[in-house]
């Protein structure tokens, strides 16, 4: 899947840096780049590759954006998000699957200004860009979605949607931390 997006870029006239494991040799590499696009396995090869002693964040140039296409929990896409805001980078998590191919839907998450950058970059390889809200909204949608495809692949008897909201609710942390009460 990594080859096919970076054909796509490419083809768009985007120059490319690849390191297989965002380390090392990268992180010097990244200083000199506006966007960085990473697809990794899990979230600890992201906190490695990101926030390690030989991690990229602390490289990126004021204002550069990440986009992580890996599969997190939302909460480590959020808490991504946060900590390279405080290195004065952003961060756009757009969860593309995990096969050899993109998913029709990539559900964008992140502030309104690193999904403003990210758009146009994952259109140029997925048509089915959607934006799913703040910080680790990508993540949370991707993993609603395919609940809910898994879910109507077994004829799901829940047709007023309530197993549905059960699990964004569930998503989004306990109610009284959104309503503000203790």
């Amino acid at each position: 899947m990594a080859e096919a997006i970076m054909d796509r870029l490419r083809d768009a006239g985007h120059r490319l840096h690849r390191h297989p494991h965002g380390r090392g040799d990268f992180r010097r590499r990244a200083g000199a780049c506006d966007v960085v696009m990473m697809l990794l396995p899990d979230a600890p090869a992201v906190e490695a590759a990101l926030f390690a002693e030989d991690g990229f964040a602390a490289a990126l140039p004021p204002g550069a954006l990440v986009i992580d296409l890996s599969d997190l929990p939302p909460a480590e896409a959020s808490a991504n998000a946060a900590r390279l805001a405080d290195l004065g980078a952003l961060l756009a998590d757009a969860p593309a699957g995990t096969g050899p191919v993109i998913d029709p839907v990539i559900d964008l998450g992140g502030s309104d200004a690193a999904c403003a950058r990210a758009e146009p970059l994952l259109r140029l390889f997925s048509d089915g860009v959607v934006r799913a809200g703040g910080p680790g909204s990508g993540q949370r949608a991707r993993l609603v979605r395919m609940s809910d495809m898994r879910m109507a692949d077994r004829k799901s008897d829940d047709p007023d949607g309530l197993h549905r909201l059960l699990r964004l609710m569930a998503f989004d942390g306990p109610a009284e931390s959104r309503l503000g009460t203790s």
